[in-house]
């Protein structure tokens, strides 16, 4: 015959550590998630910078009376954004100088500044050949 006096059920104990293993698998998605997001951040404000930078490279490479110049980190254009006359969290410099590579070529640096979680950068370069 069963005991009357028997009881079924989970002990405090038990069901405590049942709570600890959920929060802490709670706590682990949850700091997984955050690095998700953040590395979304990370890209997308890398993939705008690489485009404002390249823009600007394209603009002064187009430009006929192009002189020898560095606005960096100084100078540039401070606050820009991914949507044009949006402010944003960008800073853009530039930098023109005759190149080590020859005599007939001018090296053109683009750098694009931000900050996100930190501070970050991103520069592109390229030569142009100065024609008579």
């Amino acid at each position: 015959m069963p005991s009357l006096n028997s009881e079924t059920g989970f002990t405090y104990y038990e069901v405590l550590a049942a709570i600890g293993v959920a929060v802490i698998a709670l706590m682990a998605t949850s700091l997984s998630s955050i690095g998700v997001s953040q590395r979304q951040t990370v890209s997308a404000n890398s993939t705008v910078a690489f485009q404002l930078a390249q823009d600007k490279l394209e603009e002064l490479q187009a430009r006929k009376d192009l002189a020898n110049s560095d606005v960096c980190p100084a100078g540039g254009e401070r606050g820009i954004g991914a949507k044009p006359g949006v402010a944003g969290i960008f800073n853009r410099c530039w930098r023109v100088a005759p190149s080590n590579f020859g005599t007939r070529l001018r090296q053109i640096d683009v750098t694009v500044m931000w900050r996100d979680y930190e501070p970050r950068e991103v520069t592109l370069s390229t030569l142009q050949y100065l024609a008579d």
